[in-house]
């Protein structure tokens, strides 16, 4: 299957998990966005982690949620309306258990007014050839963007994206863990990482994948300055998803 074009008027927005569920209000950066993504989105309900947090370390986050949800009919009944009247775009970032699954909320979400991409987020540890799985099973009438940690970006299975009907690949951060605060748990907390820290292995990596593959790279880890971005950019980035630096 040959990949949709995606077309952007800016290539800023924000990454998944950073503004909710509905358009936002206010886009707390100075350059204009280009599209809006969803906060990650799962067919059927998902509560949150029982040991939720977010912890700061030098250079960065780290953050640990569980991806909580109501599921993609809630969703859908409460935000759908507002999806279609957003003046930017709206990418809905999915992620899932089963190809099957994933195939469900793609049909579903194309008789969506308003969704002008899915990105399928492929976690860390998923094997190769579930990841593929999920992926044929994402193809449909949308663009299809494949979000993964960037530390997976050496692995073999990438080459096929292209045929797969990939139209993007999105960089973001690896997951971590760090010492639980003081009266909490006694094991590390894990999860996923942000910060500026992460820019110079985002920048490598993008440089690497650039040579592999022939398909746009979007950048979702690692700028905290509107300078940073611009560098990615320049260096051949098609676009940038810009993180927790919107909370503050």
């Amino acid at each position: 299957m040959a990949p949709i074009d995606l077309d952007l008027f800016s290539p800023w927005m924000n990454a998944a998990g950073m503004v909710g569920f509905a358009p936002p209000e206010r886009w707390n950066w100075p350059e204009p966005a280009g599209a809006w993504v969803t906060n990650p989105l799962s067919l059927g309900p998902r509560t949150p982690a029982e040991s939720r947090a977010a912890l700061s370390f030098p250079g960065g986050a780290l953050v640990h949620c569980g991806l909580p949800n109501p599921g993609l009919k809630a969703i859908l009944h409460r935000y759908a309306e507002r999806w279609a009247h957003s003046s930017l775009p709206a990418w809905v970032h999915i992620f899932g258990h089963s190809a099957d699954e994933i195939h469900q909320m793609v049909l579903r979400l194309e008789e969506v007014e308003g969704v002008a991409a899915i990105e399928l987020g492929i976690g860390d540890d998923l094997p190769a050839q579930v990841a593929l799985a999920q992926i044929r099973a994402a193809q449909g009438e949308l663009p299809l963007v494949v979000s993964l940690p960037f530390q997976r970006a050496g692995e073999d299975w990438l080459g096929d994206l292209i045929k797969l009907g990939a139209s993007a690949i999105t960089l973001r951060g690896p997951r971590g863990a760090l010492p639980a605060p003081e009266g909490g748990e006694s094991r590390p907390i894990s999860g996923r990482l942000y910060g500026p820290a992460l820019l110079p292995q985002v920048m490598e990596t993008m440089q690497f994948l650039r040579q592999r593959l022939r398909l746009p790279i979007i950048a979702g880890a690692g700028v905290y300055r509107v300078e940073d971005g611009q560098a990615l950019l320049k260096a051949g980035v098609w676009g940038i998803q810009i993180d927790t630096v919107l909370w503050l």
